[in-house]
């Protein structure tokens, strides 16, 4: 017996179908009296060929998970680590930032302010979620600052050799960078 059809709204808890018509696929479970319900609100999708039954969700949720690569806008620097709001998550632009928190490298003998600093946009990986505390590495040779302002006079830090330069003041700064450091294009790529 099905209960909702194809495309129709159902809410969590809303009965959609049994168990003999659809086997229960994502965002659905199976209730105990053979019942597949759905657990959040969502459209209602059946695959007939494959007889399974689904709801996708009306809200894009943003999970976090180890692993996954993040573009980050760098809000402050402390000695040890930095503070940045999460702007896209693999590749896709997040709805609400999210804050997070560059961790050191095991070792690291000099301050944070040395790999990144005010205004940048890092390329990081999430390495844990601790306790809702999401923790990021810089610390891979493909992970880093993308792009850089200057500490003096935010001016654009550009890529001369292997220094960053300000175009505007001529101040020298560090920085921990990716190799495509400066590239607008992989920029656009990893904002999705």
């Amino acid at each position: 017996m099905v209960f909702l059809k194809d495309g129709e709204l159902a809410s969590p808890g809303e009965p959609i179908c049994v168990t003999e018509e659809y086997m229960p696929g994502e965002n659905v479970r199976l209730d105990k009296g053979g019942v597949v319900v759905s657990i959040l609100r969502g459209k209602v999708s059946y695959d007939h060929e494959r007889r399974i039954v689904r709801v996708e969700p009306l809200k894009l949720v943003e999970k976090l998970k180890v692993g996954d690569k993040v573009l980050v806008e760098v809000k402050e620097v402390q000695d040890k680590i930095a503070i940045a709001n999460i702007l896209s998550i693999n590749g896709r632009l997040v709805k609400h930032p999210k804050t997070a928190v560059i961790l050191p490298n095991p070792g690291m003998k000099k301050t944070m302010d040395q790999y990144v600093g005010i205004g940048d946009l890092v390329v990081a990986s999430v390495v844990t979620t601790f306790m809702g505390i999401i923790g990021l590495s810089i610390w891979r040779q493909d992970l880093g600052v993308v792009l850089a302002r200057c500490n003096k006079c935010s001016g654009m830090l550009k890529k001369v050799r292997k220094r960053l330069i300000c175009v505007r003041c001529g101040k020298g700064e560090k920085r921990k960078i990716v190799p495509q450091y400066g590239s607008i294009a992989y920029l656009i790529s990893i904002m999705g």
